[in-house]
């Protein structure tokens, strides 16, 4: 190994050359031992720390299918730790909580689900005031607003969910919370306290929001297609690009024509009287109209300009 520079060497210094290169072997090899134990302590406690994971995933399910409240609860907030210490784990999380969420209160289908929406629940909207979820399934419902911000293969599925009473107000929250990326089509969401909530990419289409209350909710781009929305309050939410055909807005508290000028509307929307005849909600539903029989149904107008002789008091402003 020393090589023939080594070889032309005789007495003393021939030996101490060959003991140099020895020392450098050696401390090559203990280096390299060194090494290798780092790499399989690293390995080990990456498999023992996943194994701990897979256990506490395991043992937060079988809490969720107890009959005891409290163990329920202690399975929701089990996933939570779970779901923020895992990202590998984030979509499976995601979807058991939507899952006890949804087969816990699933309404079932409706008997006419392509009704319009006061057609399909003439009476629906009538739910106790102050009604409130069972702790477990609001806690789901919190943990699902406030999951951490990764990449989601599809939408969380919420379908035909029971979450009358849900409360999600974001000034109880560190971020305004979220239920976007979600599936919420034909959930009952009565009385739903919503204020703040983030819904951008979500579709809500038949969902009975009936009394809920979605005062500074991002709703821009969301499905609300057939939605009822009956005595629903509107504060500042945004609805630009909002899919609101074919959904009943009537009785909506705060709902401006400026918030509707920007969302997709049609002859099938049912407006609150205070805006059945407003200049600018007639010129929207023109413009909507027209920007459909050009451009179809998959795309919304661009906003429409307020008439100049609408008046500031029916614009909201």
């Amino acid at each position: 190994m020393a090589g023939d520079t080594v070889r032309v060497l005789t007495g003393k210094d021939r030996a101490d050359a060959v003991n140099a290169v020895r020392q450098t072997v050696l401390a090559a090899l203990a280096g390299i031992t060194v090494l290798a134990g780092l790499v399989y302590t690293a390995r080990s406690y990456a498999l023992s720390r996943r194994g701990q994971v897979t256990e506490r995933f395991r043992a937060a399910i079988e809490q969720l299918a107890s009959g005891k409240l409290e163990v329920r609860l202690g399975g929701v907030y089990s996933l939570e730790h779970v779901l923020t210490e895992s990202p590998q784990d984030h979509t499976a999380i995601v979807n058991v909580l939507a899952g006890f969420i949804r087969n816990t209160t699933h309404r079932g289908p409706s008997n006419e689900p392509l009704a319009l929406p006061h057609e399909r629940n003439p009476s629906h909207r009538d739910v106790a005031w102050g009604i409130e979820l069972p702790a477990d399934l609001q806690a789901a419902a919190n943990v699902l607003a406030r999951r951490p911000d990764r990449h989601e293969p599809r939408r969380v599925d919420l379908r035909s969910a029971g979450l009358a009473g849900l409360s999600l107000r974001h000034f109880e929250f560190d971020s305004p919370p979220s239920l976007s990326w979600m599936f919420l089509t034909s959930a009952d969401l009565r009385r739903a306290d919503l204020r703040g909530v983030d819904f951008r990419r979500s579709i809500l289409n038949y969902a009975d929001l009936c009394l809920a209350w979605l005062g500074k909710a991002r709703l821009d781009g969301v499905g609300l297609f057939a939605a009822d929305l009956r005595g629903a309050q509107m504060n500042e939410a945004i609805l630009v690009q909002t899919d609101l055909r074919a959904a009943d807005l009537r009785e909506c508290e705060g709902l401006t024509a400026h918030q509707l000028s920007v969302a997709a509307i049609d002859t099938t929307t049912r407006l609150p009287d205070v805006l059945q005849d407003d200049p600018w909600v007639v010129a929207r539903l023109e413009d909507c109209g027209s920007w459909d029989r050009q451009h179809g149904t998959t795309a919304c107008a661009p906003p429409t300009p307020q008439p100049p002789q609408t008046h500031r008091s029916s614009a909201g402003l």
